[in-house]
């Protein structure tokens, strides 16, 4: 990290002396790297739009970028991209890119959900999570052996896909089971899982739904003592509790802990929740965002400088029979492994294969409900990030974008979680999500203004990660030559 700080203050500093910063002189320059040329440059920070816009790309940076007439220079390659729209990479806080289809597998004549990690599916996933724009990708959790994998591939170009940070193995009580989850229960498996997963290379400890709150102080205090930010999904616990224990990033725009209700609507919460997908409806339902429990969650974790990633195509997922297609409809199914599609639907199946016509019409009204909740949440001033909660970007990371204008999020506020958002959740502010000299050349190059309908976000035709850029139609040559395979089994 060091070392990318001083070669990007080393980049602005020379851009500066030359004239080379965003709008400023370019006739002194003398840049090397390459340029690119013609296309409209978004700026989600600015709110600005720049027709015929330039910027050259030296050793995987920015080292300038401008309007109008392009500056002059020992270019080694100049290439026109005349008709696009440009922007800062993607950047999806939510992608279990590492992470294989859901199984279930038999233990002792128990059943265990397993997330196994196939290198087949992460190595397309990872194309695809690029192809759609996606250049940053935080892994919430999965196999950290498959993970440190990974980040190797990529880093010696044998594999393509974003820059990826990771949570390891989920900690999570049985009937989660395999490589994907880890279940500590002293105070020495907490270490040695914590300490594990640290010499991995992991960033992030993911402590999810069903932990006690004894377990969630002990999660979240062995990560700080690894060097891992403590992250959560969670259910028993309130989000407001997990804040004050250390918590620092929340999943899903789901607080669904009883605790977070106001007395009476929470013992009928209780007695009427049961084992399947219907208590996130029944939550909704029954929560006060004006009542000061809620009140109280959204001023402690502006004060903690806590964040979440809204996923809230996970709430629309749970709205029926019409769920699965809303987030994966036909037309974008060829862009996800099979494998990973049919794992998805097992699951939907198993929480939610028996819901009667009412069920549906309670929880497409409880999605409105959570569509409120991430407004309250912006309002609060709480730091939002983008994610899929799915293989890592890919077209749902469209279909994410498309639920948060459902929500009332303006094109450019969504466009701003999108690529700086993210990157200020992550920590990465200072190293890609903006438009800057010295950050990472991580940019997208769309062929319709995503400002006129954020739908427009989908159709990528360049991506560009450190510097390397690539075409939609080389990122997904297997989908275009096998399409009918691709949705097979």
């Amino acid at each position: 990290m060091r070392l990318k700080t001083l070669f990007a203050s080393t980049i602005s500093a020379a851009a500066l002396v030359l004239g080379g910063c965003a709008g400023g002189s370019t006739s002194a320059m003398l840049l090397t790297g390459t340029l690119y040329t013609g296309f409209t440059r978004i700026d989600p920070v600015a709110r600005s739009v720049a027709e015929d816009s330039w910027v050259v790309v030296q050793e995987g940076r920015i080292a300038a970028f401008g309007s109008d007439e392009p500056p002059r220079g020992a270019f080694s390659a100049v290439q026109d991209m005349t008709g696009l729209y440009a922007l800062p990479g993607f950047i999806d806080v939510h992608g279990h890119l590492t992470a294989g289809p859901h199984a279930i597998e038999f233990v002792d004549g128990q059943p265990v959900l397993t997330i196994e990690s196939v290198d087949e599916i992460t190595e397309f996933h990872a194309r695809m999570a690029l192809a759609f724009g996606v250049t940053t990708v935080r892994n919430p959790g999965s196999d950290p052996e498959a993970s440190a994998a990974y980040d190797q591939r990529v880093s010696t170009g044998e594999w393509l896909g974003p820059r990826t940070y990771h949570a390891g193995s989920v900690i999570q009580p049985p009937p989660y089971g395999g490589s994907a989850f880890a279940y500590p229960r002293t105070e020495e498996e907490w270490q040695a899982e914590a300490a594990r997963q640290a010499a991995l290379g992991m960033t992030y400890f993911k402590l999810y739904h069903s932990l006690t709150e004894a377990q969630l102080e002990t999660g979240a205090r062995v990560a700080r003592e690894h060097g891992l930010e403590p992250i959560a999904h969670l259910d028993q616990v309130s989000w407001t509790r997990a804040a004050e224990l250390g918590v620092t990033g929340f999943l899903h725009a789901m607080p669904t802990s009883a605790d977070l209700l106001e007395p009476g609507a929470r013992e009928d919460y209780i007695n009427v929740r049961g084992m399947d997908a219907r208590f996130m409806y029944q939550w909704f339902e029954r929560v006060e965002f004006d009542g000061p429990l809620m009140q109280e969650l959204f001023s402690t974790l502006a004060e903690t400088g806590a964040n979440v990633d809204l996923t809230l195509q996970v709430n629309a997922l749970v709205t029926g029979p019409e769920g699965f297609e809303r987030v994966y409809p036909p037309e974008d199914q060829p862009y996800f492994h099979p494998r990973t599609l049919s794992g998805l639907q097992q699951m939907l199946a198993m929480n939610g294969g028996d819901w009667t016509d009412e069920d549906t019409r309670r929880s497409q009204a409880a999605l409105l409900r959570s569509f409120e909740f991430a407004q309250r949440l912006d309002a609060a001033g709480i730091p939002l990030g983008i994610g899929t909660d799915g293989p890592g970007g890919g077209p749902a990371y469209a279909t994410e974008l498309g639920l948060l204008a459902d929500a009332g999020f303006s094109s450019w506020r969504i466009l701003e979680l999108a690529t700086v958002g993210g990157a200020t959740v992550m920590g990465l502010e200072n190293e890609t999500g903006r438009w800057a000299v010295g950050l990472d050349a991580d940019l997208v190059f769309l062929r319709n203004n995503p400002l006129e309908a954020i739908t427009h976000a989908r159709n990528a035709a360049w991506v560009m990660t450190d510097g390397s850029l690539h075409s939609f139609e080389d990122l997904t040559w297997d989908v275009q030559l096998q399409p009918a395979a691709l949705q097979s089994d």
